[in-house]
Order: C-alpha cells, then structure tokens, then sequence
C-alpha cells in the first residue's frame, strides 16, 4: 500500500511539473524571440516563437506577441493565420479582431474588414474604425452603406480630412453633387488652406460641367501647394477649355509634352477647337487622333466634318465617307451639327 502511494505521488508530481515545463517553455521561448528580434536576428526570432506556440498552442498572450511580430516583419497572411487562432477560441477577443480588422483593411479584403469592424463596433469603438467600415464598404460599391459609417466617422471628428474627400467622392457616386459641394465647403471652413481638397472641389465642379468655378479651385489649390504633376495640369486645361481656349491649349500642349499622342487630350482639344469654329485648328488636330491611331474612324469622321464646316466640302465629304466606310455606324452622324 505505501509503495503504491509513493508511485501515485511520484507521478503526480511528474505529472505537475510537466504542466509547469509546457507553461515556463512557452514564455522563455517568448522571452527569447523578443531578444533575438531586438536583435535583428528575425531568422532565429522566427524559430523561438514557433517553438513557443508549439508548446502551448493555446496560450493567446503567445499567439498574439508571434502574429504582432509577423505584422512587423510584413509576413500579413501568416500573422492572420495566428489571430485567426485566437478568435476560434474567443471571437470577441478585442486584440485580435483590432488586428484581423486592420489587416483586412491594409490587405484589401473589403468584406472581412466590414466582417470584423462590425464586430469589432459591437464591443467599443477605436480609431478610424467607422472610417474602414465606411472606405470599405465604399470599394464594394455599397454607396449606401459606406455613407452611413463616414456621416458616424464624422459625428465622431469633424475634422477628419479622409472622411469628408471620402463621402464627398460617395456622394458622387450617388450623383449627390450639391450635398458633396457641401460637405467639401463644410470642411474647408475648418480647414481652409488644405490643397487636397481644394483640388477635389474643383474636380467637383468639374464633373458638375461649371468649368469656370473648378478653374478657380484648382488654381486655389495650387496656391495652397497642391502638387503640381502631370493629372493637375491636365484636369486645369480641360477646365479652361471651354473659357479660355488659348490657356487650355496652352496648359494641354504641356501636358502633351510628355503624353505625345494621347487621343483623349488631343480629341478635347479638337472639340474646343469646333465649338467655337475654329475649323482648320479642329480638323488639324481630329487628323493628329488619326494619325497616331488609323483604326480611329471617329476622329477621321470629324476631320472631315471640320472640313465641310471652313467650306473644303469636298475633301470633307471624301474623309467622311472613308470613316464611314470603316464603321458604318457612322452614317447616322451626317445629319446632325455636332457629333461627339
């Protein structure tokens, strides 16, 4: 009887110190992954935290220190993969769903950001959350919803400059131009030297066909330091196209210094050209489209509309008829003034 005592004692005290060798592993292996990537020995790093997790796969302090540690090391899908983990023990484990929300954010994953900001937003609230909801939402192309979270992000901070670019953009989609207007206004009141959206005010304005008002916000927004690259010069010149002809060839023919050939910007060009009858400058410049694309036939159609147009009736006629031939579509365009 004493001798079985002994043996059930011995074994309990194995049994004991085993629990307490798995538990003390799993934080000295921890311990040492922290040092070895203090260390910039990340290889190593890498080894001690696996060796922790296979210890005590259960331990979420150790899951969420190795998936912090992949973050940090760009490794975004495994360090998923050890919050995942996490979450299939507690789905409400506030840590890792802050994680697995960023990530999906950061990765692109619309729908599981949305997923995991929502149940994120169930148990407290963190920064710029119903902005990712919102954003997200907003890249799935559920206008809708993604006005409702930015309108929250902004109930929350009025000042946050990518809410309001953001609903202003949503608003567009939603062909809300004059609430956008507002929105955009509504910010700039508190913020009225920010040059970003100064710009999207003008691109506003723009789509809004008030192309002398998005000259005067694009130029605002160039006072304000606004980066002047090759889109600003470009969106500035389609702008004054229809108000200064002659500053709108003149900011487009920078541009085209460094796009030669775009057939968008040049067919803008031409266009402006027509519309206040300057045939020989349109039908020189729908012939440039041409030219830099034969396939083109539109472009050709209207060189030769442009012809008929300064009294070449008959060249006109005969480039009007070779487009024609190439798309037959194009017959049903003779009667009317202005084509495109």
């Amino acid at each position: 009887m004493k001798k079985i005592f002994i043996t059930a004692l011995f074994v309990g005290y194995s049994l004991a110190g085993f629990c307490f060798n798995v538990d003390d592993s799993a934080t000295f292996y921890v311990k040492k992954a922290i040092e070895l990537n203090r260390a910039h020995k990340v290889w190593e790093a890498d080894k001690s935290f696996q060796k922790a997790v296979s210890f005590d796969p259960a331990n979420v302090e150790t899951r969420m220190e190795y998936g912090n540690y992949l973050v940090e090391q760009r490794k975004y899908f495994p360090a998923i993969e050890q919050f995942a983990k996490v979450l299939e023990a507690n789905i409400n484990n506030p840590l890792a769903l802050q994680k697995m929300t960023e990530l999906s954010f950061q990765l692109n994953r619309w729908n599981d950001a949305v997923m995991y900001g929502k149940k994120m937003s169930q148990n407290g609230n963190s920064k710029d959350l119903k902005y990712i909801i919102g954003k997200s939402y907003y890249e799935l192309e559920n206008y809708g919803q993604a006005q409702s979270y930015l309108n929250l992000a902004l109930a929350e901070n009025q000042r946050d400059l990518k809410s309001v670019s953001l609903l202003g953009k949503v608003l567009i989609e939603l062909s809300n131009y004059k609430e956008a207007v507002a929105v955009y206004n509504k910010t700039l009141d508190i913020d009225p030297n920010n040059s970003n959206l100064l710009y999207e005010l003008g691109l506003l304005y723009y789509t809004m066909n008030e192309e002398k008002t998005a000259v005067t916000y694009f130029e605002k927004a160039a006072e304000k330091g606004y980066k002047l690259d090759l889109d600003y010069y470009e969106n500035l010149g389609l702008a004054y196209l229809d108000n200064d002809l002659s500053k709108g060839v003149e900011t487009l023919s920078k541009v085209l210094e460094s796009k030669p050939g775009n057939p968008e910007i040049l067919f803008q060009i031409a266009q402006a050209y027509y519309k206040v009858q300057k045939y020989q400058d349109a039908a020189e410049t729908y012939y440039k489209v041409y030219q830099n694309d034969p396939t083109n036939s539109r472009a050709l159609y209207m060189t030769g509309v442009a012809f008929q147009k300064k009294g070449d009736k008959t060249r006109g006629i005969e480039l009007c008829e070779k487009a024609i031939q190439m798309d037959p579509n194009l017959a049903q365009l003779k009667s009317q003034k202005f084509a495109f």
